[in-house]
Formats: C-alpha cells, structure tokens, sequence
C-alpha cells in the first residue's frame, strides 16, 4: 500500500521526476554526528544537537561545546556552511541549512549531515525537506522507543525526493527566497528585543548591592510538573478542549524568553494541574538552566519546575534573573546529564530583590518589547504556512509563477 507521500507523487506535473535522497548526484555526504561527544567544554568548539534545529532553522543561544581533541579526532561529522543538517532522533525530519555562523562546527549523533554540490539543488532539497509531509514520512519510518524515535541513515537515503524541471525550479526559488528573507528579518528583530531586554535587565541591578537577597521560594508558588509523559502518538491532535502540554523540550529548546505554543497537547480536564500566563517553567541541562514565561495556560510535564509570581512584574523580574544566572543555577540540578533540578534547591536559591517600582518599571519596557517579538513570531507563521501552500500548489502544478509573485506581493 503507498503512503500518502508516495500517492502525492503519483500526481506530480508533466515533465517532473522522482529519485530517492541517496540517488542524486549532487548529494555528496549523507553521515550523522559523534556518538560520544564527552562532557561541555565551556571554551571547546560548538556541537549542533537536535535541540539546536528549531522550525528549520539553528538557534545559536546556547551552545553545547566539545573539547578540541574530540572536534578533531571527529572530521567525518564536522558540517560546512550551507550543509543540511536533519534530527535524527527525537523529533525526526525536522531539517536547517547550517549558516556562516556554524561553519566547521560538529554535530551530535542526534543529527545527520546532507551534503549537496549543486546550490539550486541545495535550495530545492531545503525547501522540500521543510515541508510537512517529508516529517511526516520520516516518523513513520522512526524506530525506537518514544523517548529516543531514531531514523536510520538508511531510511533518509531512500526519501522520494521531487524534481521539477531545472528552468521552473529556478524560478520557482527566486520566488521564494523573497519569502525567507522576510523571515530572516523578523528572526532578527525578535532576537534583538530579546536582546535589548537582557541588556536593559543588565543595567537595573548594577546596583543590585543595595537590595536585599530573597530565597526564589518566598517570592513564588515553586512546584514541580507532574503532567505525565506523552507517547507520540497519543498526543491530541484536535484544536478545542485542548491544554498545551510543557515538557523539558519546550524550555530547552526556546530561542526566546516566552512560549506561546509547544509541540504536543493534551485533552482538557482529567484533574490537570495548570499553570496560567506569566507562569515561569524552568528545565535544565549539563551547561545551564533555562526559563520561558507562558504566555497561556499550560500543564507542565516531569522535569521541569513552575514559578507562579504574584504579578507581572515580579514575573518578569524573575524570568530575566534566571536568564542572566543560568550557569550558576545549574548547580541545583542533579543526574549525569543535569537534567534533574532539584525543587528544594532551586527555592533556597537567593536573589536580589529590588523595590516595586524597580520591578514594575522594567516589566513595562520588557513587556512592550515582548509584544513586538509575539508579531515578528506570528508573521513569520503566517509566512510557513503560506510557503507550504505555494509549495503544494507548484507540487500539483495548480499554481503559477505568476500567481506566485501575487502572493508575494
């Protein structure tokens, strides 16, 4: 029986052609990344893991390090700039051009390498791996369990890959590149208010010595996500009645200070414990702790811990606090890994807590900074989803290039 990517194929416009990952001859690397990386090495090179690989883009912020040694004896895993790097493991198919920044960096065994000569073949590829129906598939072809769903090399190779004639295809990407480097430009206006918001926060406690030092437990309801873990594919796929389900990842894995939506759901009601806007979720790895404020009600899963402030601005407070000491509060996280943070250490953890007008002031400020990321965030999904739409309507040739630059403009 065909899946439904192969059956889409089988309608693809006149003069196309399909060859599988593996069989184009521009493709010169197909590898994945080191198996033992050993521990961070704060002043060691930088490692793309799959947590770095976030909407089809790499997130730099918080690098994971390798010491030289390591970078060196692994040449095999070490990517160029315009590689393609795809998630092996974990959330599948989930695929970035890696950037100038990146270049000469290694990967994690989590993520795999493609390698491609020709850059109009390298830009169709990108653009195809994007789509979600390529996720789609290659879940499908994850084995594993449902912490660790891993594919294959194998299994990437033999990906149906569409070829649209060379003339069409060109145009075609002219025409998108309009749309990713509006793209680009809202990624870089949120990472700058982002970036103003810490910078801003830097300032207000460059006096912080005159404020008295605080537990984070006396200032917050602190409690631990007990949500429980969900399987792939029990996730609620339906949009009412619907609670957004906060794992470890969705912190982790957050370019930005807030979360607006995360990767799974979970049916509404059953005695779940919510966490309401301005709540603070907190996780934690071997090289720092991470914090998000909800921007909606969330129910956090194991493994990460909820500060519920008593206002705004306390909340906002916090969220900056924790983004500035993330090293130092790592230490109250336990396991191999640092994955596990203690609950009891972490409220023991001091702070120096200003005055109210301190507090409110900044919140204002990183509050309206906040709102223009959320519209840099939601054109930018209204820019996937329009690609994804154009991108079908090419697949099917019921779109014109023509019609195409009217989307565009």
């Amino acid at each position: 029986m065909l899946d439904h990517l192969q059956e889409r194929l089988q309608w693809l416009p006149k003069g196309w052609d399909v060859k599988q990952l593996g069989e184009l001859q521009s493709v010169q690397i197909i590898g994945y990344g080191i198996t033992r990386p050993g521990d961070h090495a704060e002043n060691g090179v930088g490692m793309i893991r799959a947590a770095d690989i976030q909407d089809g883009r790499l997130n730099s912020g918080h690098p994971r390090r390798i010491a030289l040694e390591v970078h060196e004896a692994n040449l095999r895993s070490q990517v160029q700039a315009d590689d393609i790097v795809v998630i092996l493991v974990g959330r599948v198919g989930d695929a970035a051009v890696v950037p100038d920044e990146f270049h000469h960096w290694n990967t994690s065994r989590t993520v795999g390498i493609i390698r491609v000569a020709d850059p109009e073949e390298r830009a169709w590829l990108s653009l195809w791996l994007g789509s979600p129906e390529v996720r789609q598939w290659c879940e499908r072809r994850a084995t594993g369990s449902t912490l660790h769903r891993t594919l294959s090399l194998a299994a990437l190779r033999d990906l149906p890959v569409p070829l649209p004639p060379v003339g069409s295809r060109g145009a075609f990407l002219r025409a998108m590149q309009i749309l990713e480097e509006k793209s680009v430009t809202n990624v870089r206006i949120a990472d700058c208010a982002t970036a103003l918001s810490d910078a801003r926060f830097a300032i207000e406690i460059w006096e912080s010595r005159k404020w008295p030092e605080r537990p984070i437990g006396t200032l917050v309801e602190l409690q631990a996500g007990a949500a429980p873990r969900l399987r792939p594919d029990k996730a609620e796929t339906r949009t009412e009645d619907v609670i957004a389900f906060a794992a470890p990842a969705d912190v982790l894995q957050s370019d930005l200070p807030h979360l607006y939506r995360t990767e799974r759901s979970l049916a509404a009601g059953d005695g779940l414990a919510l966490c309401g806007p301005g709540s603070l979720l907190v996780a934690s790895r071997e090289d720092g702790v991470r914090v998000v404020r909800s921007e909606v009600p969330v129910a956090a899963g194991r493994g990460v811990l909820v500060l519920e402030p008593e206002s705004a601005a306390d909340s906002y407070w916090l969220l900056y606090e924790i983004r500035s000491r993330s090293t130092e509060l790592a230490a109250h996280a336990q396991g191999s890994a640092g994955r596990e943070l203690s609950r009891r250490g972490f409220a023991s953890a001091k702070v120096r807590w200003p005055p109210q007008e301190v507090r409110e002031q900044f919140a204002r400020l990183a509050d309206r900074l906040h709102v223009r990321v959320r519209i840099a965030q939601a054109e930018n999904e209204t820019l996937r989803n329009l690609r994804s739409q154009i991108l079908d309507g090419f697949l099917h040739g019921t779109i014109t290039l023509k019609q195409i630059q009217h989307h565009l403009d």
